[in-house]
């Protein structure tokens, strides 16, 4: 049986991502900025569809993370919430932002703040969001350890948690489809 020629224009087309080929998506996290306003940002996706398991097809399919970028406007902040199946890496292209750790069932959120090209990895079961508390925008690439992502939960009682409950239902549907 004859080898098949390596074809560089079809592994292109399935492996590569360009930014000419994204858009800014600030509706994947809407629901969140309906609670409020100050969790207003954009994700533009390069690698899988993210814990949100979005219908999103223009990505390279994962195999075992997921990648993208995160526009966050001054003031904004990405809430607390917390991935029981994963860790999840906030890396700092642009600007200066406060990550926020928070431990399951303690009040206490610690701010660290990262400036640009510094990291940060959460293990799963830790609460983790973002603010970016500077006059400017930030850019930041989020990395999902896993293709699938379970959806994060949020701190008990909020109404972010309350929301997800509900929306629960209509991700994995999405998920079924796929």
């Amino acid at each position: 049986m004859a080898e098949e020629k390596f074809n560089v224009e079809e592994f292109e087309k399935k492996y590569v991502a360009r930014l000419e080929d994204r858009t800014l998506d600030w509706n994947v996290l809407k629901f969140q900025e309906e609670v409020d306003p100050k969790y207003k940002r954009a994700q533009m996706r390069y690698i899988g569809r993210g814990a949100t398991a979005n219908a999103d097809s223009n990505v390279v399919t994962a195999e075992h993370f997921t990648l993208s970028t995160m526009v966050l406007p001054a003031g904004c902040v990405g809430p607390l919430h917390l991935h029981d199946d994963v860790e999840e890496v906030f890396f700092i292209l642009k600007g200066s932002v406060k990550a926020l750790i928070k431990e399951v069932d303690k009040d206490e959120v610690h701010e660290i703040r990262l400036n640009e090209r510094d990291c940060i990895s959460t293990p799963p079961g830790v609460h983790r969001g973002i603010h970016n508390d500077g006059d400017e925008e930030a850019l930041m690439l989020v990395m999902l350890g896993a293709v699938k992502p379970n959806l994060p939960t949020y701190p008990k009682g909020s109404a972010l948690e309350e929301l997800r409950i509900q929306r629960a239902k209509e991700r994995e549907a999405i998920i079924a489809d796929k």
